[in-house]
């Protein structure tokens, strides 16, 4: 069961609520577009047993985040070749990062006002890029593994004050069968 909500708590709940409700967004201005980030296309060695040997795929991977995670030779990519794309549903193991400020900030939300604390480097609206992404591969799991290490350990100091993390996210490869 649930316990009753106070009334403050439902007077606070209901000031969000007309604070969302009376916020209109602004108007995208004619030619305004959001910012695009660059990808590059990339040779991926396919490191699941459920891929058929020597399988590789092609792949588009932010910019930013090879040139953040040290290169395309350091995630274990290769540049573009002939290989096909990867089918519907794959994943490809990734290393993400978040960089941080040294304090945290407290901002509001534009729609709610409500309060929240803001990790990322920068101010809001201030189109300062702080989370990366890259795909990274390798030989043999073991190797893999350790790839990922040594990435972890040279971008430490890149990570800003103590709210900056880095992880690490394993391939995922799409399974189906029917009849």
């Amino acid at each position: 069961m649930s316990r009753r909500k106070s009334a403050r708590e439902l007077e606070n709940q209901l000031k969000y609520a007309k604070a969302r409700e009376a916020y209109t967004p602004p108007q995208k201005e004619d030619g305004a577009a959001t910012q695009r980030r660059p990808k590059t296309a990339v040779k991926y060695a396919v490191l699941s047993p459920l891929a058929t040997a020597d399988s590789a795929f092609t792949i588009q991977v932010s910019a930013a985040g090879i040139q953040f995670f040290g290169g395309i030779t350091e995630l274990g990519l290769a540049a573009a070749a002939t290989d096909p794309s990867a089918p519907r549903g794959f994943s490809p193991a990734q290393i993400r990062a978040m960089v941080s400020d040294s304090s945290p900030s407290t901002v509001r939300a534009k729609g709610s006002n409500r309060p929240y604390t803001r990790y990322g480097r920068g101010s809001r609206d201030s189109n300062a890029q702080y989370n990366y992404s890259a795909a990274v591969t390798s030989a043999t799991p073991t190797a893999l593994d350790t790839k990922v290490k040594g990435i972890f350990a040279s971008i430490k100091d890149n990570l800003g004050g103590s709210y900056g993390r880095v992880w690490f996210e394993s391939e995922r490869y799409p399974v189906s069968s029917s009849g």
